[in-house]
């Protein structure tokens, strides 16, 4: 029989390690959206090179409104399945 005392010690480990990979897992998203916003100099003056820069710009715009749809899921559903977002919306899509 297991003690009730370390049932609810372990319980609340189980809920502490699972907050702090939550919140792991919102910096990585904000850190992420933040490398999506960073102006890259040298990317967009490739991209205006090949003249493909109005299309770079749609595919950021596209994986920003991804990135969010990750952020809200994740946040309503609390939960670290990529997989199962990913289903939810196909990534091909965004290739």
């Amino acid at each position: 029989m297991t003690h009730p005392k370390l049932t609810t010690v372990s319980n609340t480990q189980t809920l502490i390690n699972s907050m702090k990979d939550t919140e792991k897992y919102q910096r990585a998203l904000d850190l992420f959206i933040e490398s999506v916003y960073k102006p890259d100099d040298k990317l967009r003056s490739c991209a205006y090179n090949q003249q493909c820069f109005d299309e770079l710009m749609s595919i950021r715009e596209h994986v920003i409104d991804y990135i969010h749809t990750l952020k809200s899921k994740h946040n309503s559903h609390n939960t670290l399945s990529s997989d199962k977002l990913e289903n939810e919306r196909p990534l091909s899509k965004w290739r």
